[in-house]
């Protein structure tokens, strides 16, 4: 897995590659703004007689962006520098390199050292490259710096190339400023930063390419976060695979305690979705008052009545039934639509206190928890995963969702330490931190799957992975990763409006299979 580094971190290994390997500063920025022309080629080929604008600010980021420019002229680019800041203003590498480009005798460079909207804008330029602020930028942009990110948003014509990170953007924790440079291909340098995945920042990096600018593995290892992406090949070698011999009661038995009155759909989608993620056999225990409901619209999945509150809801007096049916399961998948109904609630915290088999709490579930997170310390199960949203997950942790969402990941943490629990927290990008604190972000996923009962899709697929023989922490990861793909399918086929819960579930044996025929292939 790739880790994400925060930007102070980047700043020490950059310090430590000059220090302890002898590898100049310069030479570091050299690599980077060679990097940036590469990927721009890789991405629309030759830039032979196409148009650059490099904006660039008086530091570091706007350092890499002169020697883009002078790779850009190498190519036979026509090359416009953009300068913010002044002259006067510039350090060091920065400096440097300024001096070099200015130096250079080409017909096809042109400097401009003031931004005047109503010259740029007459202009048509094939690439615009933002090298202004980089990966120290947090606060607030203000005066030129403002105005010109502004007339960026307007450029719809020009493909824009962030260096590092899109200005504007905090690397370490993607809050954005007043103004961000949407680009629709961020290089970054070395190692991705948290914040081009966490917050908003994936909606204004586009593609993310990691240039290697030549700093020494041994250095990236050992200043390393323990915050990784999550990529495909990740997923697709750690997926279960079915051996020759298998048999239904061998590849995962999932007991389903969900629905109730008026949710009968979050019991259905959660049990269904365990089958289609490989699952062997559910059985999908619900109040007898809306077994009829539920088993007309079940095959494969096999219905169970339990006894029911007056509200139709799961009763205390069903305790012993679910008991025995656990000792049966290999996994339990606890809460989708069991509602908060003050006797279930109890029957749900009695259930989590005692169960010893693996268990997967979501939705209402996570509702009983909200009340006695005690109730987790107490448990017999070694492995306990919790799939809370953020408003659920505000209701566990008693902090204000605007409070969780500016420090997402250290929240996260200090909760699945505290409780040993296997925490996926959902959301833009979903995370999942194991009990020790090490945070794994999704990189699957868009906004249409912002629709009732995709969580309960997703609680199934990874209690299917769970009893299919991943580990705790690899079922929730590869989990989360291929409902992200199957809504990913969906996207391609019917966009983000119309997407339901319904069409992630029938994607997943389409997403596995891509994985699966993906690990054949490497």
């Amino acid at each position: 897995m790739l880790p994400l580094v925060s930007a102070q971190t980047m700043r020490e290994i950059d310090v430590q590659a000059t220090r302890q390997f002898g590898i100049a500063s310069l030479t570091l920025m050299e690599n980077a703004g060679c990097s940036v022309v590469e990927e721009i080629e890789t991405h629309w080929g030759s830039l032979a007689g196409r148009s650059l604008l490099i904006v660039a600010g008086k530091g570091n980021n706007g350092g890499d962006g002169f020697v883009a420019a002078r790779y850009a002229l190498q190519r036979k680019a026509f090359v416009t520098v953009l300068l913010i800041g002044g002259e006067r203003a510039m350090r060091g590498d920065a400096k440097s390199n300024y001096e070099s480009l200015k130096s250079t005798k080409d017909d096809r460079l042109t400097i401009v050292r003031s931004f005047r909207r109503k010259d740029f804008s007459r202009r048509g330029f094939d690439f615009i490259v933002d090298a202004i602020f980089g990966t120290s930028f947090h606060g607030v942009v203000r005066g030129e710096y403002k105005r010109i990110i502004d007339w960026l948003a307007s450029r719809r014509t020009s493909k824009i190339i962030a260096v590092d990170i899109p200005s504007g953007l905090d690397a370490t924790t993607g809050e954005c400023s007043n103004a961000v440079v949407r680009a629709d291909l961020t290089v970054t340098m070395a190692l991705p930063k948290i914040g081009l995945y966490l917050g908003k920042g994936r909606q204004y990096t586009g593609m993310v390419s990691v240039a290697d600018i030549h700093i020494p593995r041994v250095l990236v290892k050992k200043k390393s976060s323990e915050i990784f992406l999550v990529e495909e090949r990740d997923v697709r070698d750690g997926l279960p695979i079915r051996p020759l011999d298998a048999h239904k009661h061998s590849v995962g038995k999932i007991f389903v305690l969900a629905g109730s009155k008026g949710l009968t759909g979050a019991a259905l989608l959660c049990s269904q979705s365990a089958m289609k993620s490989g699952a062997g056999a559910v059985v999908l225990g619900i109040p007898a008052t809306v077994f009829p409901t539920v088993a007309r619209r079940t095959l494969e999945v096999m219905p169970l009545a339990l006894p029911a509150t007056r509200e139709g809801s799961l009763a205390l007096r069903g305790f012993d039934d679910v008991v025995k049916k656990i000792t049966w399961a290999d996994v339990l998948l606890l809460g989708p639509g069991i509602s908060q109904h003050p006797e279930t609630q109890d029957f749900v915290r009695r259930i989590i206190a005692t169960c010893n088999k693996p268990m997967v709490i979501d939705a209402d579930g996570l509702n009983a928890l909200a009340t006695d997170c005690r109730i987790l310390n107490r448990r017999k199960s070694r492995h306990v995963i919790l799939t809370p949203h953020l408003g659920e997950f505000s209701r566990l942790t008693s902090i204000s969702p605007g409070e969780i969402e500016k420090n997402r990941i250290e929240v996260a943490r200090v909760f699945a330490r505290k409780n040993d629990v296997i925490l996926v927290l959902k959301g833009a990008p979903t995370i999942v931190v194991d009990p020790k604190g090490k945070v794994f972000v999704n990189a699957t996923g868009n906004p249409g799957m912002a629709t009732a009962g995709s969580g309960d899709v997703l609680a199934g697929i990874i209690a299917a992975l769970l009893g299919q023989g991943n580990g705790a922490v690899h079922a929730a990861i590869n989990g989360v990763f291929v409902h992200g793909y199957a809504g990913d399918v969906v996207r391609g086929k019917v966009g983000d409006m119309g997407m339901l819960a319904s069409d992630i579930l029938r994607e997943i044996p389409s997403a596995l299979k891509e994985l699966e025929e993906g690990r054949a292939k490497h």
